[in-house]
């Protein structure tokens, strides 16, 4: 019998022991965030789908922080958004004060077009996933109505650059179904390629359906515009897009793999997460305030109300897809980059 209580009292006093040593590594927690920033970071200019994700979060994720921190938005525009990657992965502080949605693009285009790169997207602590968003090509509607139209004349796409899902479709049309989109690269964000389209310096554009309604919502549905196909792992449930067609379904059996493996990082298109180095129990605490938010009801009300689309991944879960993504046949992965020209190599000037 005193065998029996001894034993008892080991678990408890392990069990006190353990909760003893949780809440102090809380209150360390707690301790580090108070009077300090958290800078929220974005490759993305304001106005678009990107920062209207980032602000949102912002304002809610802000006060359920351990320790009340500041929380800032902060727009870092450049190279389809692998500056913001390249800072927060190299030169921001890794202690938990660093956040970045990194473009959707990113684990990606590591695999496919390193040069610039300085980051390892598998390497990342994720925090968790807001949306899988459908990209779409969208055309002004006087211009195409629909991928045949595309085939049989010259359309002016606006897109940031090589690295955004802004070139990657049109640039993979281009090769894959012989539409003769001419992409025109440099703009910063999908507001400025918005306005470039209005006023006719551009006809087209990509980027997620989301966008048209925070940039043009009063367009959606007006044959403004025609929305030409779309690249997910699902139809968007919008009913102005219900008959636009999927990536996978335009092309020919040869091009679907590649098709699949663009359409594919859609689903985590949203994902925000630190630069590896940061402390557990930070990462933790950035986990809950996360999960936390995409369960508040003031956060998908107003999720709703700006017509965002919410499909929430725990920060383990990106992790697990992200590294599933990684593991992508070295075939595939060159035969991809070859059909958006990435394999090319510049001619020397003599």
């Amino acid at each position: 019998m005193k065998k029996f209580s001894k034993t008892v009292s080991v678990i408890i006093a392990s069990i006190i022991g353990l909760g003893t040593a949780t809440a102090a590594q809380a209150d360390a927690v707690t301790d580090f965030y108070k009077g300090k920033t958290v800078r929220f970071y974005i490759g993305a200019s304001p106005g678009g789908g990107y920062d209207l994700y980032m602000r949102t979060l912002v304002q809610h994720m802000g006060p359920k922080l351990t320790g009340k921190p500041n929380a800032i938005v902060v727009n870092m525009p450049g190279s389809g958004g692998v500056k913001a990657s390249n800072y927060v992965y190299n030169v921001a502080p890794k202690d938990g004060t660093t956040v970045i949605t990194p473009f959707w693009t990113h684990p990606l285009f590591q695999l496919i077009r390193p040069r610039g790169i300085k980051f390892d997207m598998s390497k990342m602590r994720w925090i968790g996933n807001m949306a899988a968003l459908n990209s779409m090509v969208v055309a002004m509607g006087n211009v195409a109505k629909s991928l045949d139209d595309a085939k049989k004349k010259s359309i002016v796409v606006a897109a940031s650059g090589k690295g955004s899902e802004t070139y990657i479709f049109p640039q993979f049309l281009n090769t894959a179904i012989g539409t003769k989109f001419k992409i025109v690269t440099g703009y910063r964000g999908t507001a400025k390629m918005t306005n470039a389209m209005e006023s006719g310096e551009a006809q087209a554009r990509g980027g997620s359906w989301q966008s048209w309604n925070v940039i043009r919502p009063h367009w959606i549905g007006t044959g403004k515009i025609s929305p030409l196909v779309q690249a997910g792992l699902s139809p968007h449930p919008d009913p102005a897009v219900k008959n636009v067609p999927m990536l996978v379904d335009v092309v020919s059996a040869k091009f679907k793999p590649i098709a699949q493996l663009l359409s594919v990082p859609v689903a985590m298109a949203r994902i925000v997460g630190s630069p590896p180095g940061i402390p557990k129990a930070r990462l933790m605490s950035l986990r809950k305030a996360f999960d936390q938010t995409m369960k508040d009801p003031a956060f998908l009300a107003d999720a709703k109300k700006r017509k965002m689309d919410i499909n929430y991944l725990s920060g383990a879960e990106v992790e697990a897809n992200i590294a599933a993504l990684m593991k992508t046949p070295k075939d595939i992965l060159k035969r991809t980059a070859a059909v958006l020209g990435y394999n090319k190599k510049k001619k020397r000037k003599k």
